[in-house]
């Protein structure tokens, strides 16, 4: 099983948020680098295998400010020397696919393939609706006919981008994208495609065109899709040899989805284990006592969970077979008992990851980490689970041995 590190990322402390607008300030956004950094370069040592982060506009609140992933990955990924990095996800539906194949493929080229790419739909309309107006999810803006708009853009845009990350030059006829849009674009350097290129017919017309730089030697990339929430989305994935990242937290929830994913990637060839290629992502908060374990973690993820989440349904990855998103209680507690939250001491947290890894064994797990928690607290927490958690579970990731962070503050 692999672990890797799933950020937001947040910008400034709680009482920043909760101070206003902390999204502009620059003196916690470079923290916010510093820090993460920090972190990143701990788990880089130990074999944890990498770090996602969202895609998200518009957050002058500081909860989420991860405008362009692409961009903070090669920021991270050049502070480190192992992990890959990735995006969980790229928001597709409202994204021009060929550009998101080049900076993808920049990426993975500057980072010699320490790269993975992650993909989703879209949740926020303040924004998706506002950079997506030109393809038409400005308007109708709410219901059936908007979410199908946006499965129909999000399904032909990785193709498109699967298209360019496979093939020297291609050619992309669908229903939102005709790639050439026309059959007589004429190629002033036609001379020089002839010679050099590809794509370019012979009385100068542009047949098909190529992304350059192509992949790092041309390796495909590990594919994720957070959050998968439905077995359409799962087996969809799993069709494809992408990974879905469940956030669901009931077990036989979990188990309808994973045995949809089997039964997909069965239809596609792909013979795979109960669990096999799919990723479960989990807060784990570890500390040296359960006491202040729970401590820390009624004011990190519940905070951001429960104030900037729930109001978009997240909920629902806490709810039990027949409930929907606005039955569970938006309460540190509920976030605690579904699972999704997991607190405790090492021997705590052990039994707990058991029991989770026992009933749903995955190939992934991403650790929801909400950075705006101390530093310092952070820091003891990899460092706990590093030394006396993962290790047990896993042989990617081995203990850190002498070294040693700061004791939590």
């Amino acid at each position: 099983m692999e672990v890797g590190a799933f950020y937001l990322p947040s910008v400034g402390r709680k009482e920043d948020i909760e101070a206003g607008m902390a999204g502009k300030r620059t003196d916690l956004y470079q923290i916010m680098l510093d820090e993460i950094t920090e972190q990143l370069q701990f788990m880089d040592d130990f074999g944890y295998y990498g770090c996602g982060t969202t895609e998200h506009h518009f957050h002058v609140e500081g909860e989420e400010v991860s405008t362009n992933p692409v961009m903070l990955n090669v920021y991270f990924g050049s502070r480190t020397k192992n992990m890959k990095f990735g995006q969980l996800g790229n928001v597709l539906p409202c994204t021009n696919p060929i550009n998101r194949a080049e900076d993808i493929a920049m990426m993975s080229q500057m980072l010699k393939g320490r790269a993975f790419a992650g993909f989703a739909r879209g949740y926020q309309p303040r924004w998706v609706n506002v950079l997506g107006q030109q393809v038409g999810l400005g308007d109708p803006g709410t219901g059936e006919e908007y979410e199908e708009l946006k499965r129909s853009l999000f399904e032909e845009h990785f193709e498109i981008i699967m298209k360019a990350w496979t093939n020297d030059t291609f050619s992309f006829q669908g229903k939102h994208w005709k790639i050439p849009p026309r059959q007589d674009i004429d190629w002033p350097a036609a001379k020089v495609s002839h010679e050099f290129g590809k794509g370019v017919r012979a009385d100068g017309t542009i047949e098909e065109v190529g992304i350059a730089p192509g992949l790092y030697n041309n390796k495909m990339l590990d594919l994720f899709m957070p959050f998968a929430t439905s077995e359409r989305s799962i087996a969809w994935g799993m069709e494809r040899g992408v990974v879905p990242v469940t956030i669901m937290t009931h077990p036989e929830v979990i188990k309808s989805h994973f045995l949809a994913g089997q039964e997909a990637a069965a239809k596609a060839g792909r013979n795979l284990k109960f669990g096999q290629g799919m990723a479960l992502t989990r807060e784990i908060i570890v500390a040296d006592t359960d006491a202040e374990a729970e401590r820390l973690a009624r004011d990190a993820g519940s905070f951001i969970w429960n104030k900037f989440f729930t109001p978009f349904g997240f909920n629902a990855a806490t709810a039990g077979p027949g409930e929907g998103p606005w039955d569970p209680p938006a309460t540190f507690e509920n976030l605690v008992e579904s699972g999704l939250c997991i607190h405790g001491s090492p021997s705590t947290i052990n039994r707990k990851i058991e029991a989770l890894l026992t009933e749903l064994p995955v190939d992934y797990l991403w650790m929801f980490i909400y950075n705006h928690m101390p530093h310092s607290a952070l820091m003891r927490s990899l460092e706990l689970l590093t030394n006396e958690v993962w290790p047990n579970f896993t042989d990617k990731i081995k203990p850190s041995g002498d070294k040693k962070v700061a004791s939590a503050g």
